[in-house]
């Protein structure tokens, strides 16, 4: 057997040549997603930490009787192209008596209506979802005891952001 050999039309030689093809796909993908705002003028990092720090908002205010606690972060930008930036932050949202995390998790990408999809299915031990926007922001939402209570968890990765992050 010549296993390291291409073999005749329809063996295993054609379905190696397809992998390949979607292996180079897959590879231009990323490049051009992670130099896709280098190439194009995009929004700043001033707009993502706004449109990102406002779904975040907008997220904690689906939570009954909610109140949000921002988590501050050491360094809350991470570059993804020159001269451009991801931002990101973290959030828990106390909610009141008698909250159902599982309705909540399960009812939320509809509340939030078009631009988000389900992004990533995750089997974990508490109610999640990750949900992706279509300016291409991340949100993770989980339900978990922190302290002994209930909180909403969020964590929200922007877009890449051109400019530089603010001193902080």
């Amino acid at each position: 057997m010549n296993r390291g050999l291409p073999g005749p039309r329809g063996s295993g030689g054609a379905l190696r040549g397809l992998k390949n093809v979607a292996a180079t796909a897959i590879l231009i993908l990323a490049a051009t997603t992670m130099t896709g705002c280098v190439m194009a003028s995009g929004p700043t990092i001033d707009e993502v930490r706004a449109d990102t720090d406002a779904m975040m908002q907008r997220v904690a205010d689906e939570v009954p009787g909610g109140v949000p606690e921002v988590r501050p972060s050491d360094s809350p930008y991470w570059k993804c192209a020159e001269s451009s930036f991801y931002y990101s932050t973290r959030w828990t949202v106390a909610p009141e008596e008698g909250f159902n995390g599982p309705a909540f998790i399960e009812a939320l990408p509809a509340r939030l209506g078009d631009g988000f999809r389900k992004f990533e299915t995750v089997e974990v031990s508490v109610p999640a979802i990750a949900l992706k926007h279509s300016s291409g922001m991340l949100l993770d939402v989980q339900v978990i005891d922190l302290d002994g209570r209930t909180v909403v968890s969020l964590l929200g990765v922007s877009a890449c952001g051109e400019g530089k992050p603010p001193a902080e």
